[in-house]
């Protein structure tokens, strides 16, 4: 998927149906505070005071832009007519390359900015004041990024968004142009972003995360999703069971060593190491978990199963003497199972990451037959050409999916991205875009090539980059 930009007067970004969902699980309430933690006791005895030495010479700030709107576009060049090669968010900042502008088609002042392109510096959209009252006001209500969550979400039962709140004690400074997506009805079972809430004469209202605001009672918040795969190393190594599906049980020998059912049952979305005995009784295969005496019927688990190469033809588990690995540090590539329900990321030969995942409710693509209306997931082998933190993804009918995080675009309309409206993990579910989890969601982000630098919001792929990450999808 490249997510397309409506024309200037609406600067959404949007998504086909295929991504879209049929219909949302609601949950409990999220939590909206955190206590505060109890102060540490101060100790009875003192140390002697430090031995004063010579002040610190601290190098000087180096200048920086700071983004007061949505949709602040890098281009490669200083012309507001090249096509963007990524885009800046409110409340984000990045380090200048030169601190002398450049003036271009659309703009008088153009920065070049780390680590590479040119942004347009207006005053308006953004500026080199880091005391900027419109950036500082609106900074704290930017996306956490450096989390799984960068909002929190919430299912719409018919929300009307509102400008103002005139009997709130916050009000904005004038925001730029475009700041404010250009909806003020959400449909039921869309879905809406939000970064803050306050109670006004007894009305509870959220903050959206374009700051309008909205009604909590005309939603219905998410739960927390705790759900994530594992780093394979010293701690986790393949084979491993998922478990996709609540209530299958653990199997043990009898007396005559016959496999039959306990008790027991594996928890819904946990793992378990596997061991490398195998047993097949009655046609159906076993496997022996690492610990213990438990035994795993193959039907019942999501075993994720590396395929014998890579996608440039070296071995995986191998030393790679091919010399074709793609020409990025780590030779980043990512395998996912439609019908399995599981991914796996490598680096080189490799696999590093494993989890579950939920792909289009239609699986895989049937001949004939169109793919986007099946809601299957396509299969083939596809660089990550586009990287978003977040994103708005709309449907036909105007139905929304709010601030989507950690989107990774493989193939128009289709992305990875995390899913905040379902727990469905292993099993299909979505319009064909690849569900994750929020913390496989940034894990994968973080993982995958382009990387996007420090302060940008979105990075498209492009050459100088070096090699994208490939993505195998298969049945």
């Amino acid at each position: 998927m490249r997510v397309t930009l409506l024309p200037a007067a609406w600067l959404v970004a949007t998504l086909l149906a295929s991504c879209q969902p049929r219909t949302t699980a609601s949950g409990s309430a999220v939590r909206t505070s955190a206590s505060a933690s109890a102060a540490a006791p101060v100790a009875s005895t003192k140390p002697a005071p430090p031995v004063a030495g010579p002040e610190p010479v601290l190098a000087p700030a180096k200048p920086r832009v700071y983004i007061k709107n949505r949709f602040v576009f890098v281009r490669p060049r200083a012309d507001v007519n090249a096509d963007w090669i990524g885009f800046l968010w409110f409340g984000a900042s990045v380090e200048l390359r030169d601190e002398k502008p450049v003036g271009g088609p659309g703009c008088a002042t153009f920065y070049a900015v780390q680590p590479n392109g040119f942004v347009c510096v207006d005053g308006k959209q953004a500026t080199l004041a880091s005391d900027d009252a419109e950036f500082k006001a609106v900074s704290g209500f930017a996306p956490r990024l450096d989390q799984p969550m960068p909002h929190r979400y919430a299912e719409s039962m018919g929300v009307e968004l509102h400008a103002d709140l005139p009997a709130s004690t916050r009000h904005w400074p004038t925001l730029p142009a475009f700041f404010h997506e250009p909806r003020r009805h959400v449909l039921p079972l869309s879905t809406v972003a939000y970064a803050d809430e306050e109670t006004v004469d007894g009305q509870a209202w959220l903050l959206s995360a374009d700051l309008l605001w909205l009604k909590k009672e005309q939603v219905k918040l998410y739960p927390e999703i705790s759900f994530h795969g594992v780093t394979l190393g010293d701690a986790w190594k393949l084979p491993l069971a998922f478990f996709r599906q609540a209530g299958k049980f653990k199997y043990r020998r009898d007396e005559a060593g016959k496999l039959t059912k306990s008790a027991d049952t594996f928890a819904l979305q946990s793992v378990v190491a596997l061991g490398s005995q195998i047993q097949i009784q009655h046609g159906e295969r076993y496997f022996v978990t690492l610990q213990g005496d438990d035994w795993v019927r193959e039907q019942d688990a999501v075993l994720p199963t590396p395929r014998s190469v890579t996608p440039w033809g070296a071995r995986v588990g191998s030393e790679d003497h091919t010399g074709l690995a793609p020409k990025n540090a780590r030779h980043s590539w990512i395998e996912a199972s439609v019908l399995g329900g599981w991914l796996l990321a490598y680096e080189g030969t490799r696999p590093v990451y494993a989890t579950l995942i939920s792909p289009g409710r239609g699986g895989i693509p049937q001949e004939g037959k169109n793919t986007l209306e099946l809601a299957a997931t396509p299969l083939g082998t596809f660089p990550i050409s586009g990287k978003l933190a977040t994103v708005t993804m709309q449907a036909p009918g105007e139905y929304v999916h709010s601030e989507v995080p950690w989107t990774q675009n493989f193939l128009k309309p289709y992305a990875i991205h995390t899913a905040y409206w379902h727990n469905n993990w292993g099993n299909l579910q979505s319009g064909g875009c690849i569900n994750v989890s929020p913390i496989d969601g940034k894990w994968l982000f973080d993982f995958s090539e382009p990387s996007l630098p420090p302060g940008w919001h979105a990075v498209r792929w492009q050459p100088a980059l070096g090699a994208p990450t490939l993505l195998v999808v298969h049945e």
